[in-house]
């Protein structure tokens, strides 16, 4: 009964109830965005509240596609975020030594011309390659700074290699499209490395889970803890971490010995299949028992309900991009899904639903002036050159980049710029970070509030929340809403957007930047829908420009025939079938087919670490209530979860005498740091976890920052940074190590 009262309930307002609500209560009610996981087409649509030109609070927008009225915790904290002390005021220029903190105040004009001119410079000394810009997670802003890169003639766009892109590439050069789990129609659906409930907790992932249990689909859950979405399931599959390429290569064997496959779509769309049989005949389950922990007998049960079940899907999440094997596993999972015959068919993972008459927004980042010498000039290649550029264009490693700044290998960089990204706290090696940023010539920081990584930074500019904004536009698929500012902005702030088209209209870029307007890019990228942005922003609950479209299925010979994001557009699969052993990638060095390849510490590869060491560590990404590592800063928020908590099971805590609550100290071959102990039973007894993120204090709660370093809860200083600790073909890098544990 609950569960289909939340399925059934209807969330949040629509416009015609927000209206009445804030007639009834004095306000203004405006339709924005929530701005709490960034700018980005996955976000979810509101009704602020305002009163006298102060957010008051925000309700889910029910109109809008992705979230359908639904809010999280972090959305109704919208107020406490927007006015948090921690918030920038000014642009400041650095007057002390790196690291000090020391500012002074300047002007957004000053800082532009500084900035402007530190480029000149560095571009005619050393080559436009000697500026990185590090990425954010996904953001709309991201087509700005690889537009911004492309003209200024660097390739260096420092992609993270833990979200989204690595699963990407595995996919494509494997079945060529991401495909989509079609979870409405499936009637087993394996949730692999995946948290569904605290990912986009107010978009479609709970309503899609709790549906499918409710009408009886059977569920597999692969992860090394109990999280919400374990206790809807069917079957728990508790995988060490890091070990999801052992797992499906173990899965692989028992499908493969007992042809349990697709016949049929094996011999006529399948490439390597006999090289594929041979191949995982050293990969059976015991083999994967002593990698993974998970026992033979669940491993082999597993693989046999997913491919003797006609719908079966299996929806693939972030936890697979944190090992060296991230490729490995991802592209095993891949040929999972093809040779059972669970590629494109109703249930199952479908091609991604395209529909050529709904309009797109224009690409803007001017991918037809990418080159192959462009591409030679990459610090640090996130992918391997022959793949580049691949679907963020060109691409290098994030912490790579920072890398090169210490080896000054092939070159040092020599100004990076973060944009709504902090590299101490969202990447792995922070101790080495820390160093880069003392030695790097030049370092900008672009933020709403105080940054882990502030006190390095040469230039400081404060940028506005999506909140103090009027754009940009968001799509998510064929809906299409303006940004509508909420309040004004609370200081000397700027968006992102216009800071780089300021940037680079002073550096002579301006014919290519839309002379500096902001409008008249909106427009440009509003070109496919027939509209202007001062159009769309008259309709204050979006546009949808949705048709009809009748699914079609097995579209093997259009797909798998699909061009890459090559400069040639050769195709992803030269054979026009499923590349489940990979001549492209055979051809450039790399293993045809998916291996196993141990972390740089585990219980399996370093057994003479772990009488000091004997528990894995990893890291969880989502949480239900923080984005990455901000808005531990929100009180609201903060008090939901005030500590950095250790997940240990109760059989470890015992023997070490530790208490549920007691402080602990987690100590390992890179570092150490301080969290409080949780005793909880649904994680594997060899295994403790933490959030990554924690740095940041809450000033409304008398809460101090954290160290960065040893002692801190900054969890990406216990990972190694060495080569391998990172995947050979996509940079996936590591989040597993040996530790041990022990009471402050």
């Amino acid at each position: 009964m609950a569960e289909r009262n939340i399925l059934e309930n209807e969330r949040g307002l629509n416009l015609e109830q927000a209206k009445a609500l804030a007639a009834q209560n004095g306000e203004e009610v405006i339709s924005a965005f929530c701005a709490m996981c960034g700018p980005t087409p996955n976000c979810c649509g509101i009704y602020a509240f305002t009163k006298n030109g102060r957010l008051e609070r925000v309700a889910g927008m029910r109109e809008f596609p992705n979230n359908k009225g639904a809010l999280c915790s972090k959305g109704q904290a919208s107020a406490q975020w927007l006015y948090s002390p921690d918030r920038l005021q000014y642009p400041l220029r650095r007057v002390g030594a790196k690291g000090e903190g020391k500012f002074e105040r300047i002007t957004w004009d000053e800082a532009i011309e500084l900035i402007a001119a530190k480029l000149k410079e560095q571009k005619e000394q050393y080559g436009p390659e000697s500026l990185a810009i590090l990425a954010p997670a996904f953001r709309t802003y991201n087509a700005y700074l690889k537009r911004f890169l492309t003209v200024h003639g660097s390739p260096n766009y420092g992609h993270s290699g833990i979200c989204a892109t690595q699963r990407l590439f595995g996919f494509l050069y494997t079945v060529a499209d991401r495909t989509v789990p079609d979870i409405e129609h499936s009637d087993l659906i394996i949730y692999w490395a995946r948290q569904p409930i605290y990912s986009g907790p107010a978009m479609g992932g709970p309503r899609s889970l709790l549906a499918a249990r409710q009408r009886g689909a059977k569920i597999i859950t692969i992860k090394p803890s109990v999280e919400p979405d374990v206790s809807l399931s069917d079957i728990w599959v508790p995988t060490r971490p890091g070990t999801d390429a052992a797992l499906a290569l173990g899965m692989l064997h028992v499908i493969v010995r007992e042809e349990l496959i697709d016949h049929d779509f094996v011999e006529n769309w399948c490439h390597g299949y006999e090289e594929l049989k041979e191949h995982v005949q050293k990969y059976p389950p015991e083999w994967a028992e002593n990698i993974t922990g998970v026992p033979a007998t669940q491993i082999s049960e597993v693989a046999r309900l997913y491919a003797t079940t006609e719908k079966a899907c299996i929806d693939i999440g972030n936890g697979v991009e944190h090992a060296p094997s991230s490729s490995d596993a991802i592209r095993a999972v891949a040929i999972l899904i093809a040779i059972t015959g669970h590629l494109d068919r109703p249930g199952s993972n479908i091609f991604t639903p395209f529909n050529p008459e709904v309009p797109q927004p224009k690409d803007i980042t001017l991918r037809e002036l990418l080159t192959p010498e462009l591409g030679e000039k990459l610090v640090a290649p996130e992918f391997p050159l022959s793949f580049q550029p691949f679907a963020e264009g060109y691409s290098s490693a994030y912490y790579p980049v920072l890398e090169s700044i210490l080896t000054e290998k092939p070159y040092p960089v020599r100004t990076v710029i973060a944009p709504g990204t902090q590299p101490t706290v969202s990447n792995r090696g922070p101790r080495r970070v820390v160093e880069a940023l003392k030695k790097l010539d030049f370092y900008v920081v672009l933020d709403v509030t105080r940054t882990a990584d502030m006190a390095y930074a040469d230039i400081v500019l404060p940028t506005t929340t999506p909140y103090e904004s009027n754009h940009p536009f968001e799509a998510p698929g064929p809906f299409v809403m303006a940004r509508h500012k909420v309040v004004e902005p609370l200081g000397e702030y700027k968006s992102i957007y216009e800071f780089f088209l300021e940037l680079a209209v002073k550096l002579g870029y301006g014919a290519d930047f839309w002379d500096g307007d902001i409008i008249r890019s909106m427009d440009d990228q509003l070109e496919e829908y027939g509209i202007t942005y001062e159009e769309l922003s008259k309709h204050p609950a979006g546009l949808n420009f949705g048709k009809p479209m009748t699914p079609v299925y097995e579209k093997y010979e259009e797909v798998f025939n699909r061009p890459s994001f090559s400069l040639e557009r050769t195709p992803f699969l030269p054979q026009g079938k499923v590349a489940v052993y990979n001549t492209l990638f055979e051809e450039a060095g790399y293993t045809p087919l998916p291996e196993w390849r141990e972390p740089p510490e585990s219980l399996t590869a370093t057994p003479g670490l772990t009488a000091e060491y004997p528990l894995l560590l990893s890291d969880y990404h989502t949480s239900v209530n923080y984005t990455a590592a901000w808005q531990r800063n929100v009180p609201l928020l903060r008090e939901l979860q005030p500590d950095p908590i250790l997940h240990i099971h109760p059989d470890a805590a015992a023997p070490r005498g530790i208490g549920d609550g007691d402080w602990v100290i987690v100590r390992g071959p890179h570092g150490h740091i301080k969290l409080k102990a949780e005793l909880y039973p649904g994680i594997r007894p060899d295994t403790v976890m933490v959030l990554h993120g924690w740095w940041q204090g809450s000033k409304e709660l008398g809460r101090e920052d954290t160290p960065l370093l040893d002692g801190g809860a900054n969890v990406n200083i216990m990972y190694s940074v060495g080569k391998e600790a990172f995947d050979p073909l996509v940079t996936a890098p590591s989040s597993q190590t040996l530790v041990e544990v022990a009471k402050a």
